[in-house]
């Protein structure tokens, strides 16, 4: 007579939490209506910021001087409307859990809790790189269409802008994503991203005073407005990815510690 022996992994492997965070990702109903809505909405973008460079142009003021835009102008345009849609996509991993008691089921699952943390970054950087890459062409095909004569598709400039607003909408997202564990909630979470990836950055920057100017561009969101731009003002792009990528550092960090520290 033999006896069966069954094992039991108490401590499931981060590869396993991986796994579980991108099949929850693809299977609930926010994910798909938040790319569709924000494709939508890149699209009208694009649209009208061509119609408005072809007018623009095809109507220049007195001595002005114009010429084609950059297509990939388009994209960088629309990704500091569209930030916080692809910050609401990257929160709601955490807050939808919260917000239907699924967080417990999901940290039983994974008792080492800075792994659904890890877990969840690691299954959202790539995505939302993809995300930012495709809605980054979508606004740049769109108003090169619209702007006809004056699109200007140089297609070494129109891939590092990609690229760019790629990597920048990935950094927000992740960052949106720490702050997610520290608040808990979509509405107070969308709130906090809302504030330092546009609000802040923009009333700041333009206020005309030094400091404020410094503070603007310490911010995630005004960081990121200097490095999409490449102004060397009051931070150089490369200085600026440094503090948007300390942002995500510290958001993720102190979100780990929160979850750690904080019941369910």
């Amino acid at each position: 007579m033999t006896t069966a022996t069954l094992t039991v992994r108490s401590s499931p492997r981060l590869a396993d939490a991986v796994r579980s965070e991108s099949t929850k990702l693809w299977t609930v109903r926010s994910s798909w209506l938040n790319i569709a809505s924000a494709l939508l909405l890149t699209a009208l973008l694009g649209l009208q910021f061509g119609l408005g460079t072809a007018y623009d142009n095809d109507h220049p003021e007195p001595g002005q001087v114009v010429g084609p835009d950059l297509v990939g102008e388009f994209g960088i345009s629309a990704a500091l409307f569209l930030q916080v849609v692809v910050a609401a996509f990257a929160l709601l991993p955490v807050t939808s859990e919260y917000a239907t008691g699924s967080i417990r089921s999901t940290l039983q699952w994974t008792p080492v809790r800075r792994n659904v943390v890890l877990a969840k970054a690691i299954v959202l950087a790539p995505v939302l790189f993809a995300y930012g890459l495709v809605l980054a062409a979508v606004a740049a095909v769109s108003g090169g269409v619209l702007a006809g004569k004056w699109a200007d598709w140089d297609a070494g400039l129109l891939v590092t802008d990609l690229l760019s607003v790629a990597f920048y909408l990935t950094l927000a997202g992740l960052f949106s994503l720490g702050i997610a564990w520290i608040i808990r909630s979509t509405a107070g979470t969308l709130t906090a991203a809302f504030l330092l990836l546009m609000v802040l950055p923009l009333m700041l920057g333009q206020s005309g005073l030094r400091p404020l100017v410094w503070v603007a561009a310490l911010l995630p969101g005004g960081a990121g407005q200097n490095y999409l731009s490449g102004t060397t003002d009051p931070l150089s792009p490369t200085l600026s990815v440094v503090v948007l990528v300390a942002w995500v550092m510290v958001a993720l960090f102190a979100g780990t510690r929160v979850l750690t520290r904080r019941d369910a």
